[in-house]
């Protein structure tokens, strides 16, 4: 049994991402864009920090998931989209995380660039 069966079971296709819509903070969805959980839904805490929990969560269950080659790439994508996703924000006020959100977009470009990387 591989470890996306049992969201296949509950009709969650894998990998989850985060909400591309600023106004969805802690929002994770999965590969067909239907939400799957929320972080903070009280709206406790920060943007970032619940963006940032969400990320973590939707991260170790992407990492159990097997992949093929075309769905580790597709895989790989949403990550550096979600860490672009949490850096963009903060990325002109720090250095660091403007130098950051630059490799992220330099690695999607490359992949982009590579036949057949990413549908």
């Amino acid at each position: 049994m591989s470890g996306a069966d049992p969201f296949a079971r509950h009709g969650i296709r894998l990998p989850l991402a985060l909400s591309e819509n600023q106004d969805e903070a802690g929002v994770v969805r999965d590969a067909d864009g239907r939400e799957v959980f929320t972080v903070n839904t009280e709206g406790t805490w920060p943007d970032p920090t619940a963006q940032a929990v969400a990320a973590l969560l939707l991260g170790r269950v992407n990492a159990a998931a097997p992949l093929a080659p075309a769905e580790a790439a597709e895989l790989l994508a949403c990550a550096l989209d979600s860490v672009r996703t949490l850096l963009a924000p903060i990325a002109e006020k720090c250095d660091a995380a403007l130098a950051a959100l630059q490799i992220a977009d330099d690695a999607l470009a490359d992949m982009r660039d590579c036949a057949g990387a990413i549908p």
